[in-house]
């Protein structure tokens, strides 16, 4: 962002051109120190205008006065006054140390500046010319099966409940979207017993599926949220014509895409896992495809010998994209009872732990099909997944630090944003499978 340079050709402004870029340039570094020095230069702005122009008569220097006064509030117009407000309200938040700001909060703090030293240079500059704010904001900006993403973070199923949970710590609408919790084709308990324990970076869980059915989803959940983020549906079935029929009722108004969890057994055909045999996932794939419009996702199991087949497999059949990891197979025992911890024995094995699983399998996966990979497992922050980038994921999706943090997904979209602003990049995707061979 170069907003504000063309005021360094102004000498009448030098009272307040210096705070304006000091504070674009903080923007790089530091969205508090962004929002700190923008109330500095709207204080030296306005208190330029009211040295400047003698029809506004400050009563005194306090900024809430000077953008206040009557007569100032009628030049600028309401609105503009109003954007002034927040600029000064966010700045003493960040003086006082009272919020961390976001990089939304940041830039639009930036264009509020923006506007008024647009508004004061139509009024007192020469040879104005009309200038556009340019944010930057589409440096993370992408795409996946024609669905558009602010960011390219989405909440991995299981973690993140159906998104309204999270409206307070996170903004909806920056993540790519939500992939909600695992829906059935008919409600589900869920497993008895211990259901979560804590491992060595990360944890194992056997939560056995617990969840309204779809038809509940349906009439009850997916209108409260559809219009507050894009609307990823996981779903399981124990047989084929139960993942044909759930993509068949998910072809609704408010569902983005339809994500196949196909780590489940199918009942059917002898306990055999869908993610684990080529066939049984090509079938799962080809029928869910048949029965949708929408986009599908197929979530890829790790616990296998050779996951580039699965993945060539339900590209074949007419995957979308795939989106993988999904848990590890893990246990732990009760060292006191002599009794698995867990109600269901074992369970499944998220966190830290499994990152470089993980990004082993995305990066063989990205050289072994063309569609599109959603990347997950252990990522943390934004340096794992700028790897997951590196490594072919188009996109990826935090799960296990939800609960640790619940606002992390904000904070590695504005550590992933100021990443690819320090590499002189224009754009996420131009890091997408770029990393070098040894």
């Amino acid at each position: 962002m170069n907003n504000f340079s063309f005021l360094n050709d102004k000498p009448e402004y030098r009272n307040f051109s210096k705070d304006c870029i000091d504070a674009e340039k903080a923007f790089k570094s530091s969205y508090d120190s962004c929002v700190k020095l923008v109330r500095t230069a709207l204080d030296a702005a306005i208190k330029w205008v009211y040295s400047t122009d003698k029809n506004f008569s400050p009563a005194n220097d306090n900024l809430y006065d000077l953008i206040s006064n009557k007569t100032f509030e009628r030049a600028i117009g309401k609105d503009l006054a109003d954007k002034l407000h927040n600029c000064r309200k966010a700045g003493n938040a960040a003086i006082h140390n009272e919020k961390e700001f976001s990089a939304d909060e940041a830039r639009q703090c930036l264009k509020n500046l923006f506007d008024f030293v647009q508004w004061l240079d139509n009024r007192y500059g020469k040879n104005f010319k009309p200038r556009t704010f340019n944010d930057d904001k589409n440096i993370l900006q992408t795409e996946i099966c024609g669905i558009k993403l602010n960011t390219p973070i989405f909440a991995a199923s299981g973690t993140f409940g159906f998104g309204e949970e999270f409206e307070n710590f996170v903004d909806l609408k920056r993540l790519g979207g939500v992939m909600v919790k695992c829906i059935t084709p008919k409600p589900r308990r869920g497993n008895d017993g211990v259901r979560i324990t804590e491992t060595p970076s990360g944890m194992l869980n056997c939560i056995g599926l617990e969840n309204p059915g779809v038809e509940n989803f349906l009439s009850k959940i997916l209108p409260r949220i559809k219009d507050k983020m894009n609307v990823v549906v996981n779903v399981s079935g124990s047989s084929v014509e139960d993942y044909a029929k759930l993509a068949e009722l998910l072809d609704a108004d408010g569902v983005a895409a339809i994500e196949l969890n196909i780590s489940c057994p199918n009942v059917k055909d002898g306990g055999i896992i869908f993610g684990t045999d080529e066939r049984q996932a090509a079938k799962v794939t080809n029928a869910a495809k048949k029965s949708t419009r929408k986009p599908v996702i197929v979530k890829l199991s790790p616990n296998v010998t050779d996951i580039t087949k699965i993945a060539r497999a339900c590209e074949s059949a007419g995957a979308d994209c795939l989106s993988l990891i999904n848990t590890l197979m893990g246990m732990e025992i009760n060292i006191q009872t002599w009794r698995p911890t867990l109600g269901n024995i074992t369970g499944g094995l998220s966190g830290g732990a499994i990152k470089p699983v993980a990004l082993r399998m995305v990066w063989q996966v990205a050289n072994a099909v063309k569609v599109p990979i959603i990347g997950m497992g252990g990522i943390r922050s934004a340096s794992d997944a700028i790897e997951f980038f590196l490594a072919g994921a188009s996109a990826v999706a935090i799960g296990t630090a939800n609960f640790a943090e619940p606002s992390i997904t904000m904070k590695i979209a504005d550590d992933l944003e100021k990443y690819i602003k320090s590499c002189g990049l224009s754009n996420i995707r131009e890091i997408i499978g770029k990393v070098k061979s040894c």
